[in-house]
């Protein structure tokens, strides 16, 4: 997993119809015994991991079964789960917005003779956001193990998918 890519994704090309490997997907998702785990919505899918094995930083994988230049490819990306991915999200725009408004605010200050003490809030809250994105990082380098059991899982699926048509 490379170090300055949040959602790391990779792609999987199949030899089989596109149509063929949704419909294959569907009905191992209908035979599936926990159905939060692995979901099917036409063309999009997602592999989750059972809540006790969930961690701070646990990804799912969302992946699109798609066609390029007439090959059928999986494209897969992980994410945070969805709660961490708000949190993590709202606070970047609370520190992007706090920076902005503190560099505005800074510069009218200056501009006027005034001490400029908004740009020190810009610099804080810029200091805040690239910590921020750092601990995003740490936190994907250690769900690393996490990311490969569910890429593993998804190319078990395809695997047993086209050993089912051969």
């Amino acid at each position: 997993m490379s170090w300055f890519r949040l959602r790391p994704t990779f792609d999987i090309e199949i030899e089989l119809p596109r149509q063929s490997v949704i419909e294959q997907l569907q009905k191992l998702q209908n035979e599936a015994t926990d159905k939060r785990l692995f979901m099917m919505f036409g063309e999009y899918g997602e592999l989750h991991l059972p809540t006790s094995e969930h961690r701070l930083w646990s990804p799912h994988l969302s992946f699109y079964v798609g066609e390029v230049n007439h090959h059928t490819v999986v494209h897969g990306r992980f994410a945070p789960r969805v709660d961490i991915w708000t949190i993590v999200w709202i606070a970047y725009l609370v520190l992007l917005f706090s920076a902005f408004f503190g560099a505005v605010l800074g510069i009218s200050q200056w501009t006027l003779g005034e001490l400029p003490w908004g740009l020190w809030i810009a610099g804080v809250s810029m200091v805040f956001w690239l910590s921020l994105f750092v601990i995003a990082h740490v936190g994907q380098q250690l769900s690393s193990d996490q990311m490969h059991l569910l890429q593993n899982r998804l190319k078990e699926l395809l695997a047993s998918i086209t050993n089912q048509r051969t």
